[in-house]
């Protein structure tokens, strides 16, 4: 039945429980732990919210062209970015409600890396799902520069080390004075948001749907498991950026990166 379907892939496969599992493999890779909310984190406007993100980047899952897609896998771009958007923002809105300057900094600082990156992230894939099966010589060129300016993108837009908060001006980050339980969820709920968002960029921008199912997740799993370890072994090697330098670097590098991506492939 097509409404057995459609809740399968929302919940489990390749949705919120999916969703979580990557989270919980991306935080093992990039960390070195899996991180799990504990305490009563939950009551709190802030635990709320990073809770809310959950759901997000799994519905956002759901909309790709997965292998074994129990609803067929339409690839709703459209619908996928609307959803890591909220997943992304959602939990920004109460540190930009404090009403606290350091808070607020952080979180304003999180908001316009993340939009930036990730808009490069949607201008890069953009195209892929309709490719997602056309994988050529004349595509193959697309489909590189896509995967190389969403991963150059992807650190920026989950926050990662150089991305993350200047300590020096905003001790803490948008999480900053709040209880531990509260920032365990937060912690994890950034882990389900970045694993959701890195396995969208593996599924969408590598060749998954050219041979048997099981092959294509085998394909998006080494992607994922690849880009986590290298996250891991860079993790404190790389210097904090200040915001000019950050956004500098998006629109220098991975903005024109994106573009000929995007070009490549629709043109391919």
């Amino acid at each position: 039945m097509e409404w057995l379907a459609l809740l399968t892939a929302a919940v489990i496969y390749p949705g919120l429980l999916t969703a979580i599992g990557l989270g919980a493999l991306f935080g093992l890779l990039a960390h070195g732990r899996a991180r799990w909310p504990a305490g009563d984190g939950f009551a709190s406007r802030e635990g709320l919210a990073a809770l809310g993100s959950a759901p997000g980047a799994g519905l956002a899952l759901a909309m790709l062209p997965w292998p074994l897609h129990p609803a067929g896998g339409a690839a709703a771009w459209l619908w996928a970015w609307a959803g890591f958007e909220l997943a992304f923002l959602l939990p920004l809105t109460p540190a930009l409600a404090t009403g606290l300057p350091v808070v607020v900094r952080a979180a304003i600082r999180e908001a316009q890396l993340g939009v930036l990156a990730r808009a490069v992230i949607w201008l890069a894939l953009g195209p892929a799902p309709a490719a997602h099966g056309d994988w050529r010589l004349a595509t193959a060129p697309g489909h590189g520069l896509a995967l190389a300016a969403a991963l150059l993108a992807f650190p920026a837009a989950i926050g990662w080390s150089p991305f993350g908060a200047e300590e020096s001006v905003t001790p803490g980050g948008p999480t900053a004075g709040l209880p531990d339980a509260a920032r365990a969820l937060d912690a994890w709920a950034r882990d389900v948001r970045a694993g959701a968002l890195l396995a969208a960029i593996m599924v969408a921008a590598l060749p998954v749907a050219v041979s048997l199912p099981g092959l294509g997740l085998l394909v998006a799993g080494a992607g994922f498991v690849s880009t986590g370890l290298i996250l891991r072994r860079l993790e404190g090697r790389v210097p904090r950026l200040s915001l000019p330098d950050a956004l500098r670097l998006g629109l220098v590098w991975a903005v024109p990166l994106a573009a000929l991506a995007a070009v490549a492939l629709s043109a391919a």
